[in-house]
């Protein structure tokens, strides 16, 4: 498996040229170490220098969020390199398909060339570093983005942490879609992701045969086999991220057989080929705590099932001050319901006065569409198949961000068009190498096809028109927030997420806003590292695509980067990291929140 490289020196004639006139624009030379600009402001939350500010040619300091202004991170080759390419490749997107777009969906010439000079000049304010705009559409979230915007301290594309101007950046580029008439529902990654899944048929159909055997009721020994198997094809299937490849696709590889053909792509081996490639690997410990958890919940749950009590969150709304709950939560349950008789109708608690979770749960926060996702999918049927939760939310982003994350259209997209896969490929069966035990010619063909997969598609849309599979998608997602604020900002998420059994975090934007975006001691233990942020027992499934980790072996780190000092930037090393700390789930003092918004997909 492999990723297109992210350094400069090694990105297409395109890339070179466009990163002259980025580093002409920037005004920043390679031995450069200050900017003469006045307005320019270094250092972010932890740092503070008078003006002139400096660009350092460091990396990131240790326990210093990542920034634009240490010009050997990769924050900074990010905001000077990665994302103005992107942008132009939205803008080369436009010209060259306009009139497809403009047909899909019912926009202008005008509409088209409008967005084009939008991105234009956002590309431009992030290349000469100028300060950030106020967003300009009237919402409610965009009031939110202005409020916190015209808050932060460092109001400046380089020198305000990284994961605040990367947020920033596609926040904008939706905006310009929304400032439109004919554009209000237009993805500019669209074509990307869909190419992205139809590259990725092949080991998709590969695993999804696997799966069918993994279905079935087993013991707890091949459960817990399967189970671990399943996070890590998780985990490698993140390495197909849009964001790290500048929108170039990224496939799964595979060598050429002896007979000169290409092998069957087949990510069960190549979790195996990549096991020294783990650097953390919790996988058991993750096994046995989702199962064990569950059986609590599912106890507690069978306990509390003749619970009646009446929704408080009235009166402490008036006690507070705020508008009484209007929910239907509060309203008095139909007579139907189990437990309740005619002309007795059961009353059923706010979420914020619950203090056992309404359901077995298990939560992915997303991360890639295309195979990622229907790894997440794989993995989520299993553990509904093995009985081990009730349901499986998915949190997805609302508005295309980072190229290639889920949205609830791409959620769609994928179960659609795995239920209606059509694929196969047949392969000659290799034989062993001279001297190995049992070599013998290759006998017959190994043959690929996409019918368990298109099986699996449909079970899929059934599993979530009953409600087993949720998708949910909160505005924190594509907030620039880190979730050791997220009690803060957005509570009500916070309490959702207490409610599951354990959050799998998917992909390394999570992992940044995991870690606070800060450059930790790599050898930090995962649970120190996320300062406070434990809703429930959380899992990190991240291909390290940026210069931040945890919970490495002492002297690790220093080894790979004796190898390789950009090994961080590329996405071949991974990590699957537990923190079993969670905070007790308790009556709220807040009225009861909506249980969340859930997307119809």
């Amino acid at each position: 498996m492999s990723t297109t490289s992210t350094r400069p020196d090694s990105q297409s004639q395109h890339s070179s040229v466009h990163s002259e006139t980025v580093r002409s624009a920037v005004n920043i030379s390679d031995d450069e170490e200050y900017s003469t600009k006045p307005e320019f402001i270094y250092g972010g939350p932890f740092i503070k220098v008078e003006k002139p500010c400096p660009f350092l040619n460091t990396a990131t300091p240790m326990n210093v969020q990542l920034q634009g202004t240490f010009k050997k991170s990769f924050a900074y080759y990010s905001l000077k390199e990665r994302l103005p390419i992107i942008l132009t490749k939205v803008i080369d997107y436009l010209s060259r398909e306009g009139s497809k777009i403009k047909s899909a969906n019912s926009a202008s010439d005008e509409d088209i060339r409008g967005y084009i000079q939008y991105i234009t000049k956002l590309k431009n304010d992030l290349v000469t570093n100028k300060k950030y705009d106020l967003l300009t559409v009237d919402t409610p979230e965009a009031r939110k983005w202005n409020e916190w915007i015209s808050n932060t301290e460092n109001q400046y594309y380089f020198t305000n942490i990284w994961v605040f101007s990367e947020c920033y950046v596609y926040r904008r580029l939706r905006e310009g879609c929304e400032l439109s008439k004919g554009l209000q529902n237009f993805d500019p990654f669209d074509e990307q992701k869909e190419q992205s899944f139809v590259n990725s048929l092949e080991p998709m159909c590969v695993v999804a045969d696997k799966l069918m055997t993994m279905l079935p009721p087993s013991d707890k020994d091949k459960r817990k086999a399967d189970f671990m198997t399943l996070l890590k094809i998780c985990l490698w299937a993140n390495k197909c991220d849009l964001s790290l490849s500048l929108g170039e696709q990224v496939t799964l590889n595979s060598a050429d057989g002896s007979s000169g053909v290409k092998k069957i792509i087949d990510p069960f081996q190549i979790v195996n080929d990549l096991k020294d490639k783990l650097l953390v690997d919790d996988t058991a410990k993750i096994s046995d705590l989702v199962v064990t958890k569950a059986e609590a919940v599912a106890r507690a749950i069978e306990g509390n099932t003749n619970l009646k009590t009446k929704c408080s969150c009235n009166r402490l709304a008036t006690l507070a001050g705020l508008p009484p709950c209007k929910q239907e939560c509060c309203e008095e349950a139909k007579p139907s319901e189990e437990g309740a008789t005619e002309g007795e109708a059961q009353q059923v608690p706010c979420p914020g006065k619950l203090t056992v979770p309404p359901a077995v749960m298990f939560d992915v926060v997303c991360d890639n569409a295309g195979y990622e996702l229907f790894a997440d999918l794989c993995l989520a049927h299993f553990l509904v198949s093995q009985n081990i939760v009730k349901k499986v939310r998915f949190h997805v982003k609302r508005i295309p961000w980072f190229v290639s994350d889920v949205t609830p259209r791409d959620f769609k997209y994928v179960i659609r068009s795995c239920a209606q896969a059509s694929y196969s490929r047949e392969v000659p069966m290799e034989s062993k190498p001279e001297g190995e035990a049992e070599a013998a010619e290759p006998e017959g063909l190994r043959s690929v096809n996409s019918n368990n997969l298109a099986n699996l598609g449909g079970i899929w849309r059934k599993l979530v028109d009953d409600g087993t599979f949720v998708v949910m998608c909160d505005d924190f997602w594509t907030s620039p927030h880190v979730y050791k604020d997220m009690k803060q900002h957005d509570p009500d998420l916070y309490r959702k997420l207490q409610f599951a059994v354990a959050v799998m975090f998917k992909g390394d934007l999570n992992y940044r806003k995991l870690l606070g975006e800060r450059n930790c001691n790599p050898t930090l233990g995962f649970e120190a590292a996320l300062q406070g942020f434990t809703p429930a027992p959380l899992i990190a499934l991240r291909t390290v695509k940026a210069d931040l980790v945890c919970g490495l072996p002492k002297g690790k780190w220093e080894q790979l980067n004796g190898i390789d000092d950009k090994w961080m930037e590329k996405g071949d090393y991974g990590v699957i990291q537990l923190c079993a700390k969670t905070e007790a789930l308790r009556a709220s003092e807040r009225p009861c929140a909506p249980g969340g918004e859930v997307d119809d997909v």
